[in-house]
């Protein structure tokens, strides 16, 4: 029987990839909150994007607290949180089915677009769901 690699103490790999990518991104989301919020005061850069003041700011501000929430989240997936995990897997949910109606709805959507973007989201979910990620966040 092949043992699944373990990850960080006794968290599973697939459960700290996910938890490092979630990070990830939201320092990313962060930082891109913070150039908008610096852009919005910068004309000559708010013209080269075609942003006015005010949507720089509400961008800025809202992918600071969406970046916020998401590191968060990820946090949560660290410590073992099944609120953080059913947020995740929800998540992923959704993305798959907006990337099979995109694929239906609009037209001339990249299907190989949809189709990595399906593949990730079903492989963070299986990573999210074998048997040690499950025994991982119901120890908790």
């Amino acid at each position: 029987m092949a043992t699944e690699k373990q990850g960080i103490g006794n968290m599973p790999a697939g459960v700290a990839f996910v938890g490092v990518l979630t990070i990830l991104n939201a320092a990313a989301t962060m930082a891109l909150g913070g150039l908008f919020l610096w852009a919005s005061g910068d004309a000559e850069v708010l013209g080269e994007v075609d942003v006015t003041a005010d949507d720089a700011q509400l961008f800025g501000w809202t992918a600071l607290i969406l970046g916020a929430i998401t590191l968060l989240v990820g946090i949560g997936l660290f410590r073992g949180s099944r609120f953080s995990r059913f947020l995740v897997m929800t998540l992923m949910v959704f993305r798959i089915g907006l990337d099979v109606f995109a694929l239906i709805a609009v037209e001339g959507y990249p299907w190989i677009q949809a189709a990595i973007s399906i593949g990730w989201s079903f492989l963070i979910i299986i990573m999210l769901t074998t048997s040690r990620a499950s025994a991982f966040f119901h120890q908790r």
